[in-house]
């Protein structure tokens, strides 16, 4: 089964876990480590799939800032 953040996570959700993570370095692990945990809690009878996250910083002042590494979970 294909598993999708959006399957177990709303976007105010998201918005929320991004935004209260204090090192933007790690938002997208702490994004797929949330999402995996909802996702043993709401689709417990249902295998989990790999999870994947990249968070994007629109009002950065440096591009180099803007974008970090996927955070994946297998």
């Amino acid at each position: 089964m294909y598993m999708c953040v959006w399957d177990v996570i709303s976007n105010e959700e998201a918005v929320e876990i991004v935004g209260s993570t204090a090192e933007r370095e790690k938002c997208a692990k702490r994004l797929v480590e949330c999402a995996a945990a909802a996702w043993r809690k709401k689709r417990w009878s249902c295998a989990m799939d790999d999870i994947s996250a990249i968070c994007l910083f629109f009002h950065s002042s440096s591009l180099s800032q803007q974008v970090h590494p996927i955070s994946t979970l297998k």
